[in-house]
């Protein structure tokens, strides 16, 4: 699906009016027809919600625009957007999305694609211990098969992200990033 600048706006005025209409935001996000977008959109809404009930409401909608998306790296890297407020919603929901997008990550053959959605998620459960460690191997498996720049960035992100609490993954995240300036940089800010 084609994006267009009524899709960006829309998400624009979605999320401004989350902060003084929630109401009016998820009416905004509804009204996106882009998934990408109208995910997004509907997590800002939720987020702002006061009533838990329609910001439950709103999240599943934003779970369910993004896994419209039509390649998998795409809906596991939006839906990163409502995991965010569903951790403080409903613990025992996020989990189990974790826990989905986690396999639907698995089926993405492409290596930095992959890697990149799982950094996504990282990201979005990175204060949540056991969601945190649930995603740690599939993203240390990803870019060990990956190679470039793009996927040493994603090492480093990793690792800075990981190195107070679980430096038992450092060696293996380091050893698949390959010996460069970049890679020398990284090891002086892990210390």
């Amino acid at each position: 699906m084609e994006i267009t600048p009524q899709d960006v706006q829309g998400r624009a005025r979605a999320t401004k009016l989350a902060h003084s209409d929630p109401s009016r935001a998820a009416e905004a996000a509804y009204a996106i027809r882009h998934p990408w977008y109208r995910c997004q959109a509907l997590a800002s809404a939720a987020e702002a919600e006061p009533n838990r009930t329609r910001a439950l409401k709103l999240l599943e909608d934003s779970f369910q625009a993004a896994e419209e998306q039509d390649e998998i790296n795409r809906v596991v890297t939006v839906a990163s957007w409502p995991l965010v407020p569903c951790l403080r919603l409903s613990a025992g929901l996020a989990e189990a999305k974790v826990r989905m997008y986690l396999q639907m990550a698995a089926t993405e053959p492409h290596t930095l694609r992959r890697a990149d959605a799982l950094l996504a998620i990282l990201f979005a459960v990175k204060d949540v211990p056991a969601l945190k460690s649930q995603v740690l191997p599939a993203i240390a498996e990803a870019v060990s098969h990956g190679r470039g720049w793009r996927i040493e960035r994603i090492i480093a992100d990793v690792a800075l992200l990981i190195r107070d609490d679980y430096p038992q993954h450092l060696p293996a995240l380091l050893a698949a990033h390959r010996e460069n300036r970049a890679k020398r940089k990284l090891l002086e800010e892990l210390g």
